[in-house]
């Protein structure tokens, strides 16, 4: 087994065992407000961008799509068919769950896959693939994981990329509550191991398995986007954190 093939099993083991702790927090809110019809999760920065491209029954696939709150969003601003894709199973049952409450099930779609060795029937089917915050930090071959995802796009698709600025990883938060400090070197290359959990909702510590994350610079980004022929056609930095 490769290093890589290590960490992203290890990976997919603790996001199952986080996933019943994150339904807890947040599944009976969700199911109740996706009942209601109308309801957008996403954030207005990113909300914005997706309207620049218009989204309108375009067909959507999000990588990495945890519970499916982001991509249900999407289909409530009027996208076509929608595929969520995510490693852990756990929190695909959540997301057809929530597909099913908010009456989608029949349009949008969830799978069960590893980024690295996504289904060949795939490739070049939607118009648009949207990833959110925080799945850069759990890559550890950023040519890879771009290489994927671009081959899901059309030819004149798009990819918008919601995502943690790099310089924040340089800082670890204060037990006390003060300021952050800054702890890590920008040009930090070794995997972050821990075995606390990922809960960041009740933020309960637990022995879990491990888990690997990985800084990423925003030059490897930009460039590993260029690699694959994407063009950058927009960035966009907010002033605050996540």
């Amino acid at each position: 087994m490769s290093n890589r093939e290590k960490y992203v099993a290890s990976n997919k083991q603790a996001w199952n065992e986080a996933a019943p702790r994150h339904a807890a927090h947040n599944q009976a809110q969700l199911r109740e407000r996706f009942a209601q019809g109308g309801y957008n999760y996403l954030a207005d920065e990113l909300i914005g961008m997706l309207e620049q491209i218009d989204v309108t029954g375009k067909s959507v696939v999000q990588v990495a799509c945890n519970n499916g709150k982001d991509l249900l969003s999407l289909k409530t601003m009027g996208a076509g068919r929608c595929l969520g894709i995510d490693q852990a199973d756990v929190f695909l049952e959540q997301a057809r769950d929530l597909a099913e409450i908010a009456g989608h099930s029949d349009e949008v779609s969830f799978t069960a896959a590893d980024v690295y060795a996504l289904p060949a029937d795939l490739k070049g089917g939607f118009d648009v693939a949207m990833t959110t915050i925080g799945v850069l930090g759990w890559m550890p071959d950023l040519d890879g994981f771009f290489s994927a995802v671009s081959d899901l796009i059309v030819p004149g698709g798009h990819w918008v990329m919601e995502e943690m600025h790099p310089v924040l990883f340089m800082y670890e938060p204060d037990e006390n509550g003060g300021p952050s400090r800054l702890e890590h070197s920008y040009f930090h290359i070794e995997p972050f191991v821990e075995t606390t959990g990922l809960d960041y909702f009740g933020y309960e510590q637990y022995a879990s398995s491990p888990h690997y994350s990985f800084t990423h610079k925003m030059s490897d980004i930009v460039n590993a986007g260029l690699k694959v022929g994407l063009e950058l056609q927009h960035m966009h930095e907010v002033g605050h954190d996540i």
